[in-house]
């Protein structure tokens, strides 16, 4: 029995015909060896396809991903601008609150703005600036709050390319 949401996962790094072909082979694989080796596998292929897609053009995946942290800058700066102008006790529910909101949403149009800018390598400068991004977060000790920015990211490219795949805008899918 195949799981449509891998077709999904897998085509977000790989062609459509590629991920499904893919997603079948670890399918039935799944009957002889269990879930657990075949949500690991799952995992080892998505990244494989991944660090792939970064190996084939680095020089443009940094290069995304760098027009990513400059396109991220406004709405970061417009939430820490948010909470630290307006008259909110410090720490308050409210400041937070908008804090997130601004760096959420900033988050979600920086992924999609990446995949306008590069169909094909948006997604691997996505995938590569949420990793740094989590990194770095962590590192500073952000709370929930800070740590959900790369999920948006992740999330906001995910949906621009599936919208280009599957609503007949031709995206340009590279084949190995």
């Amino acid at each position: 029995m195949r799981d449509i949401s891998v077709d999904r996962l897998l085509s977000l790094f790989t062609s459509s015909d590629r991920a499904e072909a893919i997603a079948g082979d670890l399918a039935e694989e799944r009957e002889q060896h269990g879930g657990r080796w075949f949500w690991l596998h799952v995992a080892r292929v998505t990244l494989a396809l991944w660090r792939n897609a970064v190996s084939d053009a680095p020089l443009v995946v940094l290069l995304v991903a760098m027009a990513g942290c400059a396109l991220f800058a406004a709405p970061a700066f417009g939430g820490i601008a948010s909470v630290y102008l307006f008259p909110f006790p410090s720490g308050s529910p409210v400041g937070r609150v908008a804090l997130a909101l601004f760096w959420w949403g900033g988050a979600l149009l920086t992924g999609v703005s990446l995949l306008s800018i590069s169909p094909q390598r948006g997604m691997a400068a996505c995938a590569t600036l949420a990793v740094v991004a989590e990194a770095l977060l962590i590192g500073c000790g952000a709370d929930l709050t800070g740590l959900l920015i790369p999920a948006w990211l992740l999330a906001g490219a995910g949906f621009a390319r599936r919208r280009a795949i599957g609503g007949g805008i031709h995206a340009v899918e590279h084949e190995r």
